[in-house]
């Protein structure tokens, strides 16, 4: 998604998006790939970890620590 996107999906502003996207961006979270006049980013390989199994969770494995993403 592009910061544009990202601020009206949360509805805040692009600035906003903008200044933590550069946080995680530099932290080795998210990658970022330049379309035409539009920067698009997206989670770094390894950081978004799908259910392996029907026990399992989606989780955000950050280094540091593990977000378990709760089933719907």
């Amino acid at each position: 998604m592009t910061v544009g996107e990202l601020a009206n999906a949360l509805d805040v502003e692009v600035v906003t998006v903008s200044h933590h996207l550069g946080i995680l961006r530099n932290a080795g979270l998210l990658q970022s790939e330049r379309k035409g006049r539009f920067i698009e980013y997206r989670l770094s390989e390894g950081v978004f970890e799908p259910r392996s199994d029907a026990q399992g969770s989606e989780h955000l494995n950050l280094g540091c620590c593990r977000l378990e993403i709760p089933k719907q």
